[in-house]
């Protein structure tokens, strides 16, 4: 009579076909079998990864939706701050006793955190030198360095020679010049300085429309009685301007006016706050909420597989494999929710004609939403790995 070998559970673990997928011959789980399986998984319950995946899209397509917006908002409230006005430091010797070198401008120029610099010197008349006694005159300033591109040549070409002058549209039209071109008057009619160009400027620099600005001969050091110069950041403006007042070479510092947009950079920094902080709040609220959603859907999941995961914990399947299962399917939803909740909130963005923001806030939002995903499922797959199989197996 022959007789048969009862099977130990133990032999039934290394035999079954779970055992051998999910389990290396160590007794260690297989990373990618693990995913794999997870991914089956989540094609498995399409009701429960749907649910979570639509949880993460509403969850990024609010937080585009309020908080995207107010991003949009602060950006482009910051940046009409950070215009050129709240950046401008202005350096005035107004009773011209304070003889700031010409070689101040170059210095100023080459300090760390300004975009720009450039100087003029003192105010003389000047007026077409073609037309003679009766002609109108305008005001001319020696123009120290080169003029920022925010100052735009309309007609003619920037000045390279010295003794060349831009004329601004105002100067231009008072000076009865169809075009710019011509001679103007210097020193009292005893020179003659030739027009090359015409500019427009906008914005706090408006005022150079009604000067003619020449470059100074070779030999010529004039005597810088306006220095302009312009920071890369408005928040530190203050710095630049003791940077500016260390490096100007004047016959007497304490004659000298530095001007700072102080009111409007303090403006901007309670205004871009205020914005900001009320964001993050809708987004935080945003996030907890799409947190307890993703755990609710999570943990009816896992009440649903409780019979599988009771079954793969009998064969052999350790702990930590049963909690990346849950992990691997909430992240399934995850990327799929977050595709379609970025790419929904960016088109009724566009669609409304509001503003998009950068995007690194986009990304970020991203990548929350994802987390919230993966945050959500962590105490339900804690909860499905720390079951007890056989209570699970129980037949009653």
């Amino acid at each position: 009579m022959t007789t048969q070998t009862p099977v130990t559970s133990t032999e039934s673990a290394a035999s079954s076909p779970v055992g051998r997928r999910a389990d290396s011959p160590r007794g260690r789980p297989r990373p990618g079998a693990l995913v794999l399986d997870g991914l089956a998984t989540a094609r498995a319950q399409p009701v429960a990864t749907t649910t979570a995946a639509l949880v993460v899209a509403m969850v990024g397509l609010v937080v585009l939706l309020t908080t995207g917006r107010s991003a949009a908002a602060e950006r482009d409230v910051v940046a009409s701050f950070d215009s050129v006005g709240t950046r401008l430091v202005i350096v005035a010797d107004v009773g011209g006793a304070g003889g700031v070198a010409d070689d101040s401008v170059r210095h100023v120029a080459d300090l760390a955190g300004v975009t720009w610099a450039f100087g003029l010197g003192g105010a003389q008349d000047t007026a077409d030198a073609d037309v003679g006694t009766g002609a109108t005159q305008v005001p001319m300033r020696a123009l120290v360095g080169a003029l920022p591109v925010d100052v735009h040549v309309v007609a003619g070409r920037t000045p390279v020679r010295p003794g060349e002058v831009l004329v601004g549209i105002d100067a231009q039209r008072a000076l009865h010049l169809p075009l710019p071109v011509g001679g103007l008057t210097v020193d009292a009619g005893t020179r003659r300085a030739a027009v090359v160009g015409a500019v427009d400027a906008d914005g706090p620099l408006s005022f150079l429309d009604a000067l003619a600005l020449r470059v100074p001969d070779a030999d010529e050091h004039p005597t810088v009685r306006y220095l302009y110069v312009l920071v890369d950041d408005a928040s530190h403006a203050s710095e630049v301007a003791d940077a500016v007042r260390a490096v100007i070479r004047a016959d007497d510092p304490t004659a000298l006016e530095v001007q700072t947009s102080d009111g409007a950079i303090a403006l901007r920094d309670v205004v871009a706050g205020r914005v900001g902080a009320a964001g993050r709040q809708t987004m935080a609220i945003v996030l907890g909420v799409g947190l307890v959603l993703v755990t609710v859907t999570m943990l009816g999941a896992v009440a649903g597989r409780r019979r599988d995961f009771g079954r793969r914990r009998a064969l052999g399947a350790s702990r930590s494999a049963v909690v990346v299962l849950v992990l691997v399917q909430s992240a399934c939803a995850a990327l799929v929710g977050v595709a379609v909740g970025t790419a929904a909130g960016l088109a009724v963005l566009d669609a409304t004609g509001s503003a998009l923001p950068g995007a690194r806030f986009v990304a970020g939002v991203a990548g929350l939403a994802a987390l919230v995903a993966l945050l959500g499922a962590v105490p339900p797959a804690i909860a499905a790995a720390r079951r007890d199989p056989v209570r699970i197996l129980r037949v009653p």
